[in-house]
């Protein structure tokens, strides 16, 4: 990747499919969680896809992929919190 005062540092590089989740979190709090199959492909000669505007001072703290089976929100047995 590479890296210019228009696109800045490159704070993470994560492997993704269309069937998980990214959440980046700012040290300034702000954060986004989006579906991997909403965010567009770039080709090799592109700058990248913006997820997240950031003030000037603020700065990605944390990238995660969140997996499918830990983004599906499971109900609980019955029986396990009587």
């Amino acid at each position: 990747m590479k890296a210019t005062a228009k696109t800045g540092k490159v704070s993470s590089i994560n492997l993704v499919d269309e069937t998980s989740e990214l959440m980046a979190i700012s040290q300034f709090g702000k954060m986004i969680r989006i579906d991997t199959k909403t965010i567009r492909a770039a080709g090799r000669s592109t700058q990248g896809v913006k997820l997240l505007s950031l003030d000037e001072a603020d700065k990605v703290a944390a990238a995660v992929v969140i997996p499918p089976d830990e983004s599906n929100h499971k109900e609980p047995e019955q029986g396990l919190l009587q």
